[in-house]
Parts: structure tokens; sequence; C-alpha cells
């Protein structure tokens, strides 16, 4: 088994945070945890639990799967073609931020 990549894990909790302009510290009170426990996290130097990731997702309002991006990669049957929004989400969650907003941007045209 495959460890999980909580370098980048804690940087997509990272570029969230300041996505809704929110300090490592307001996110901490909300935790009750030291501020220098998200910044651990968001380096990748401290593994949050799962209660953490899923109390960082909803203070961030979003879901797990944001944090997570590729490190889920199961697929009932491998054999089948992906769905189209999957294969999206797989090439849009290595982009940044402001790439997203100008593809998101470009669908909206559409």
């Amino acid at each position: 088994m495959v460890d999980l990549d909580f370098k980048r894990i804690g940087n997509n909790i990272k570029e969230r945070r300041i996505e809704l302009s929110l300090t490592q510290e307001h996110i901490a009170n909300l935790l009750e945890v030291n501020p220098s426990h998200i910044s651990n996290i968001e380096t990748g130097h401290a593994r949050p639990s799962l209660i953490i990731l899923v109390r960082i997702a909803n203070i961030m309002q979003c879901s797990v799967d944001r944090f997570l991006g590729t490190e889920y990669t199961f697929y009932a049957d491998d054999k089948t073609e992906k769905p189209i929004e999957k294969q999206i989400e797989l090439a849009l969650s290595e982009k940044s931020y402001k790439v997203k907003q100008q593809i998101l941007s470009i669908i909206n045209i559409l």
C-alpha cells in the first residue's frame, strides 16, 4: 500500500484557505488547536486525523475530496472507460486556482 502524500494534501488545504482569505490562526481557533499545528499540516510535517480533516473541510465549506485530490484512485473496474467528469477532475487536480478560474470562465461561455 502506498502512503498518502500529506505534503500535497496540506498544500490543497493551504490553497483553499488562501482562496477564502482565512488565516491559519483563524482555522486553529475554530479547531481549538495551536496555529503551528495548522502550519505543520499545510507543509506536510503533520498528518491530520480524519476528524480534523473533516472539521477543516466543514470550516472551509468543501468536501474532503478537495484536499485528497488524486490520492483516491480506486475504480470499480479499471477496464471500463472513466466517466468524463472523473477525467476532468483528474486533469484539473494539479492546476492552480487561477487556471481553474480561467477554465471555469471558458466553460461558462460555452
